[in-house]
């Protein structure tokens, strides 16, 4: 680990410690009523289930629900497989290509959805006796891309699930009102600060493409530049779905996405049936215009190939035994590791300097306000009334400029008298 990795993780303990020993405020009348709602929507999802198996079926035991979806009602798996248990997968990539195929499905995925968040909500009540507040740990190295983890509870997997007002699906509902449980203290509000794009602007920095610069130094949007280059469209001529397309290329390939997966995003999205084929011209497609992505991502696989670790922007190392593994499998992950390692990292590494240069700020001008949660991109100040004008320029300079790229860094403020109204 190089210098700037090991001051920056020097510097952020006491950033830390500060944002463990402070917690966040927890709505527990809110979060009970949350709780209620859920038990009653598992006990008619799990009727429904058992009306359409017309039998008594463990829905934690994998053995059971695949002998009842491929035995008893003859629902043909889209898997060749069995496990080493003599029996087919129902794990929710597989459970998700059978969505059209049995209208216990979607019930059976909504089931265990429910079963996560209610052992959610039972961390959630984990408040501190004394303090009345629910104190998070974080690991700041918890991950090998250098993100954060957080345990008891993980609020890194805490939902973000905004609906519209006339949202019918109940499930749906009801995931939107977890981030409303987290509440600031009295005469205090949230301030929000997410960086907007921030791995795709990681991604663009390294790379150096200049339709990514283009794009970030004009402000213009990312994805509608993607699929107008990819469409050969005009910029103010391309569709919604268009759009979605390019965000799915653009993201997917932060995480090593393959035509295999870009196929099925591309199902999703325009509701028809998209080969492996057709997935992997549109990626063809976006090289061709994308020339600079595509030589800096075979650069990752080749420098991580040939020193068995990636690096960030900033000396991060991951190592990647798996890119000199006799499986195939394992060198195809090894590759994705090495596309996805240095850009996640990079992020990470911005985020957690943001967070020194915020706590900073907030000791020289001799603030109450606190950082009290780190999501992701995403920061989350709790900050008295008489200080929100203040710290929205703080936090907004702060992030903005924590590092200096070719490009801007962009930072989306939020205020709020919950987490949800706050992001």
């Amino acid at each position: 680990m190089n210098d700037t990795i090991i001051n920056i993780e020097h510097q952020l303990i006491p950033v830390l410690v500060k944002m463990e020993l402070e917690g966040v405020k927890i709505d527990v009348k809110k979060l009970s009523n949350v709780e209620l709602e859920l038990n009653e929507l598992s006990n008619s999802t799990k009727m429904q289930i058992q009306q359409l198996s017309n039998s008594e079926v463990n829905l934690k035991s994998s053995e059971q629900v695949s002998q009842l979806l491929f035995e008893d009602l003859k629902i043909q798996p889209k898997i060749s497989k069995k496990s080493k248990s003599d029996y087919y997968s129902v794990d929710k990539s597989h459970l998700n290509k059978l969505l059209k195929d049995h209208e216990i499905i979607p019930l059976l995925l909504d089931y265990r959805k429910i079963t996560s968040l209610l052992q959610f909500c039972d961390q959630l009540k984990e408040v501190n006796s004394k303090t009345k507040r629910l104190h998070g740990n974080f690991n700041q190295i918890g991950t090998a891309t250098g993100r954060f983890s957080c345990s008891k509870p993980n609020l890194q997997n805490i939902p973000n699930v905004k609906v519209k007002a006339e949202e019918k699906n109940r499930l749906k509902v009801l995931e939107s009102k977890f981030r409303e449980v987290f509440i600031p203290e009295n005469d205090c509000q949230f301030v929000g600060a997410d960086y907007s794009q921030i791995e795709l602007r990681a991604a663009a920095e390294m790379s150096q493409d200049p339709f990514l610069l283009k794009a970030y130094n004009e402000d213009l949007d990312i994805h509608i530049l993607t699929a107008s280059e990819i469409f050969k469209v005009k910029f103010n001529e391309v569709s919604n779905e268009q759009r979605s397309i390019a965000k799915s290329i653009n993201f997917g390939l932060i995480y090593g996405k393959t035509a295999n997966g870009l196929a099925e995003s591309l199902t999703e999205i325009t509701k028809k049936s998209h080969s492996v084929e057709q997935a992997q011209k549109v990626m063809d497609d976006y090289f061709k215009r994308f020339s600079g992505v595509k030589s800096f991502l075979d650069g990752l696989i080749v420098f991580a190939d040939k020193y068995g670790y990636s690096k960030t922007l900033y000396g991060r190392k991951r190592p990647i035994p798996e890119l000199s593994s006799s499986k195939m499998s394992e060198r195809e992950k090894g590759k994705r590791l090495a596309m996805n390692s240095p850009i996640q990292g990079s992020a990470a590494d911005i985020i957690k300097m943001a967070m020194i240069a915020c706590d900073r700020a907030i000791i020289e001008k001799n603030l109450k306000s606190k950082l009290v949660l780190q999501v992701h991109d995403e920061l989350l100040f709790e900050v008295p009334d008489d200080e929100v004008s203040i710290m929205e320029k703080l936090v907004k300079n702060e992030m903005e400029n924590a590092v200096k790229l070719s490009i801007p860094l962009k930072v989306e403020l939020s205020i709020g008298k919950n987490w949800a109204m706050a992001h």
